[in-house]
């Protein structure tokens, strides 16, 4: 179940969309069904407290649904979050890494780097936003890789330099492999049903109440 055009909807319009929808669906179901529970189930003012048990068992159990739910949507958050915040590190370190290599050479690292940079955040990011992994970036990736592995240094300081770059360069795979398969990180089909479920359960016993 796929729910990333919620992305694309400001904060604000997204919660007055919600709750207009919620108590639309209330109100509608309470003028429709209200009277037709009342006939079919026999439902009298006595039954209200009967009712009002079962609803409020209901939203208890509901209400701690969400809560868990909510805590562990934070953390995926968080955990998103870390692994970007990962990836941008390790990025600057690999290019001030290159940026102490002696051979001219590194000027087309920096450069592939710079290339790299501007690609994931004026279209990778929008991209993952949407769900959807975005393979050019493995592109220049690979790029940099071919000149990296070209490269030639020459004085014993630049071999050090250039050894750390390697390993500042597997750094940076690591965490941008782990922010690409962030991207379809969320919550189950599953717990979006428990979700909706829940929700529907709880307005329907509002429908029983004789008012």
């Amino acid at each position: 179940m796929n729910f990333y055009w919620v992305y694309d909807i400001s904060n604000v319009k997204f919660f007055f969309l919600v709750i207009s929808f919620f108590i639309f669906f209330s109100l509608l179901g309470a003028f429709l069904f209200s009277k037709w529970f009342e006939k079919k189930l026999n439902l009298t003012k006595e039954t209200n407290n009967i009712v009002s048990i079962f609803l409020s068992l209901s939203g208890v159990v509901y209400g701690v649904t969400l809560g868990l739910i909510a805590v562990a949507t934070f953390e995926n958050y968080s955990g998103v979050e870390t692994m970007v915040d990962t990836e941008a590190s390790s990025l600057a370190g690999l290019y001030r890494d290159v940026n102490m290599l002696e051979n001219k050479e590194k000027d087309s690292l920096k450069i592939t780097l710079k290339n790299y940079t501007k690609y994931v955040i004026e279209q990778g990011w929008p991209l993952q936003q949407k769900g959807i992994v975005p393979k050019a970036g493995t592109e220049i990736v690979n790029t940099f890789q071919n000149y990296l592995a070209a490269y030639n240094p020459i004085t014993e300081k630049d071999k050090i330099i250039y050894a750390e770059v390697f390993a500042q360069y597997n750094n940076f795979i690591e965490a941008r492999r782990s922010t690409l398969n962030a991207v379809s990180t969320g919550l189950p089909g599953a717990v979006w049903l428990i979700l909706f479920v829940g929700a529907f359960i709880n307005i329907v016993l509002t429908w029983l109440l004789v008012i």
